[in-house]
């Protein structure tokens, strides 16, 4: 290249020549010509500077002593927990720090109806579950007596995918919210209260997708617990297959995993369900069901009670008679596994595991379960489905059911467990 067509980087107009000297005697030029304007404007500055900094100072302050004064009140929006969009922080009790009152002690379960959770009539689709409270009680034989309150509540939205919603599979207490989960729009609800405690209400607070999350459509969730602060969620445990057993996708051997933040990641779980299969005797071609995992701190264990479990492949007639009555205690790294089988119960396969929750002040050696069943719900001709639950107390490391199976009375299947007190009065936001 030649002389006349090399352009020097200090002539070019994209990079000017810069003399650092001449532009500080510009500046201090300017100062000298403008010293009055100059020195008002550092003034003006450092007055707003120092305003702004005691108004912060008072409206911390302000806000701190409302928080202190305002027993049973929240002040909006300061010094609140905005997880998930929320306007409020938690306000129900976490199970562990229940306190038994003569032995007793608050549960609520919550209702997936599949499609009959559907509200008939009405210009918009409606959909609704049922939440039945209850109380359990330690007798001097040291067994539990199970009873439910006269009144259950009616959860009601508009979310659905596909006309199906408020198919909620379980629930969980984080950060002192009560949370629960349906199966078909991937949403996580909390729970509310209104009218002193009396009656209560959902409203969404995220929205998941299944799989690693690059699909379009709501996880299908069965459980969830918490872990080490964080709120774990999972579904069945099972590839989705074709009739033939061959397998669509594997979305529903994910979980998902929230933190306090409503930072939110995933994680492929695979390989710990087939840990959980292999000590059942349910690889392929057989399956399991999983809608009942806890995690025990006081255990240091993951706790399993499958729904389903069969050595046979999946077919979806016969599946209905598939209940377990195995509980599977796992290492934290899923490196072993025991089984346990559940003793004092009733054989009848139609029932399996579709929730349970750790009786508070046990650490973790009682458990409450759900056995749910759905009889002729596959949709064959001249069908009718039928659905019913059965409440029951298990010690978790022998299997030994310390109460009767108790029917609710109602024909609804029941698949969210958790002890909380449902007559918890919100406290007001101002």
């Amino acid at each position: 290249m030649d002389a006349a067509s090399t352009v020097s980087r200090s002539g070019s107009m994209a990079y000017p020549k810069s003399n650092s000297s001449v532009l500080m005697a510009k500046c201090q030029f300017f100062v000298r010509q403008h010293t009055t304007a100059v020195a008002v404007t550092i003034f003006a500055l450092s007055f707003i500077l120092v305003a702004l900094s005691d108004n912060l100072s008072d409206w911390r302050a302000q806000s701190a002593g409302a928080l202190r004064k305002n027993v049973g009140a929240l002040v909006h929006p300061t010094g609140i927990e905005n997880w998930g969009g929320a306007v409020h922080a938690g306000y129900f009790a976490n199970p562990d720090s229940l306190v038994p009152e003569k032995g007793t002690l608050p549960f609520v379960a919550v209702t997936d109806l599949d499609t009959l959770s559907k509200v008939t009539g009405g210009e918009k689709p409606k959909f609704r579950s049922v939440m039945a409270p209850g109380t359990i009680t330690l007798g001097s034989d040291g067994k539990y007596d199970i009873k439910f309150d006269k009144k259950t509540r009616t959860l009601v939205t508009n979310h659905n995918e596909a006309g199906r919603g408020a198919e909620f599979s379980e629930l969980s207490i984080y950060n002192k919210r009560l949370l629960t989960f349906d199966d078909r729009t991937g949403d996580v609800f909390e729970i509310l209260n209104t009218n002193d405690g009396k009656d209560s209400y959902v409203v969404p607070r995220f929205v998941i997708t299944e799989g690693s999350g690059e699909t379009d459509k709501g996880m299908k969730w069965e459980w969830s617990t918490i872990k080490g602060g964080e709120l774990y969620m999972g579904s069945m445990g099972k590839a989705y297959t074709r009739e033939d057993g061959s397998i669509v996708n594997t979305h529903n051997l994910w979980i998902a995993i929230l933190n306090g933040r409503g930072e939110l990641r995933r994680e492929n779980w695979a390989d710990k369900y087939e840990t959980v299969r292999k000590v059942l005797h349910a690889t392929d071609p057989g399956y399991l069901i999983i809608e009942a995992v806890n995690w025990s701190d006081h255990l240091n264990k993951w706790v399993f009670l499958p729904r389903r479990i069969s050595s046979d492949a999946y077919e979806e007639v016969q599946d209905e008679k598939k209940g377990g009555n195995k509980l599977v205690l796992v290492d934290p790294d899923f490196s072993n596994a025991q089984v346990v089988t559940i003793t004092g119960i009733s054989s009848d396969p139609l029932r399996g595991f579709s929730s349970f929750a750790f009786v508070p002040g046990t650490n973790d050696k009682h458990l409450m379960a759900i056995r749910s069943v759905e009889e002729d719900c596959t949709g064959g001709e001249g069908m009718v489905c039928k659905q019913r639950s059965y409440f029951l107390l298990i010690e978790t490391l022998t299997g030994k059911a310390i109460s009767d199976e108790v029917e609710f009375s109602e024909g609804l299947k029941f698949e969210g467990l958790e002890f909380v007190n449902m007559f918890t009065k919100p406290p007001t936001i101002v």
